[in-house]
């Protein structure tokens, strides 16, 4: 794929991840919003997959039966865009979803 498409759709999953989560949860992500607008798509991400919880968003969708749309998903799916260490670590909480609380 060519790069910059693969950012566009890059960008698309990000943005449809949140709009089923706040479809899902009937609450506004307002936080990851915020750190979207303040830090970019990838960087938000990566400070995401960086703490040592999972988000409520990540709850909601595997919750959902829908791993597959998560950040963590998206991090895997676009894993040339990330460092090693955040793929590793959205990979680990894919693989150990239903472990974490």
């Amino acid at each position: 794929m060519e790069q910059g498409n693969d950012l566009i759709a890059f960008n698309q999953e990000v943005t449809s991840a949140i709009d089923l989560y706040e479809s899902l949860n009937q609450h506004v992500a307002i936080n990851t919003k915020n750190m979207i607008a303040k830090h970019g798509k990838i960087l938000a991400l990566s400070r995401l997959m960086s703490t040592p919880d999972a988000q409520k968003g990540f709850k909601v969708l595997r919750d959902s039966n829908q791993l597959d749309r998560t950040f963590e998903a998206i991090v895997t799916r676009y894993a040339h865009l990330f460092a090693a260490d955040i793929v590793d670590a959205a990979r680990w909480r894919l693989e150990h979803a239903y472990e974490l609380l």
